[in-house]
C-alpha cells in the first residue's frame, strides 16, 4: 500500500488551507506508479526509502533544498521546534518526510548534516533524495514546483498532511508554519483514530 496517493489532479482538487479535516479520496491508479517512484529515493542514511514504514502513521511532507538561504531552513527549523512541542503520543504516530529538489547537491551525507543542524528526530523524520529523474517524478506527482517553472529553486513551500490510510487530507502554507492550525488538526486526527 502506498502512503502517498497524490497525483496532479488530486493536488488541483484538494481544498488548500481549509481548517476542516475532510479526507480526500485516494487516486487508486496512481498508487502503483507512485510506490515505484518512492522506492527509488534514498534517505539521509543512504537507505532506500520504504513507504511501508509509514502505514498507519500521520505523515507531513514538504520539499526543501539544503543550500536554500531563505524559506527552506526557516521552515525546517520551525517544523523541528514544532515537532518537539507535540505530545509524545502524537509524536510516535507522526512521520515527517522532507524531499530535496536538488538531488545533484543533496547527497545522503549532506542531508544527514542538515537534519543534525536542525535537531530533527531522524528516527521519525526522513530527508530524501535520489537520482535527478526520480526526484523529478516525485515533484511532478506532488505538483511541487510552482506553475510554469522547471527551476527547482521555485518549489512550493507547502506542507501536506496525509492520514494513516495514505489520503492527503490537508495542505498548509509553509511559510510561516501555521502551527496553531497544524496542532489542532493533528490533535483532531489523533482523537478520531
Amino acid at each position: 500500500m502506498s502512503i502517498f496517493l497524490l497525483a496532479a489532479s488530486l493536488a488541483a482538487t484538494a481544498s488548500p488551507y481549509s481548517p476542516s479535516i475532510t479526507p480526500s479520496q485516494p487516486v487508486a491508479k496512481s498508487s502503483g506508479k507512485y510506490a515505484t517512484v518512492l522506492k527509488t529515493l534514498v534517505d539521509q542514511d543512504g537507505r532506500r526509502f520504504d513507504a511501508a514504514r509509514l502505514a498507519g502513521k500521520l505523515v507531513l511532507v514538504n520539499f526543501i533544498f539544503t543550500s536554500c538561504g531563505s524559506t527552506c531552513p526557516t521552515q525546517t527549523m520551525s517544523l523541528a521546534n514544532f515537532d518537539k512541542t507535540l505530545p509524545e503520543n502524537i509524536r510516535q504516530r507522526l512521520m515527517i518526510v522532507s524531499i530535496s529538489v536538488d538531488p545533484r547537491h543533496d547527497t545522503p551525507r549532506i542531508l544527514k548534516a542538515y537534519a543534525r543542524r536542525f535537531g530533527a528526530d531522524q528516527a521519525r523524520w526522513k530527508f530524501l533524495s535520489g537520482q535527478p529523474a526520480d526526484v523529478a517524478n516525485v515533484t511532478r506527482s506532488f505538483a511541487a514546483l510552482r506553475p510554469g517553472t522547471t527551476d527547482t529553486s521555485f518549489h512550493t513551500s507547502e506542507l501536506r498532511l496525509f492520514d494513516g490510510r495514505g489520503r492527503m487530507i490537508q495542505r498548509y502554507a509553509g511559510a510561516p508554519l501555521p502551527e496553531q492550525q497544524l496542532r489542532r488538526d493533528l490533535l483532531a486526527l489523533f482523537a478520531a483514530a
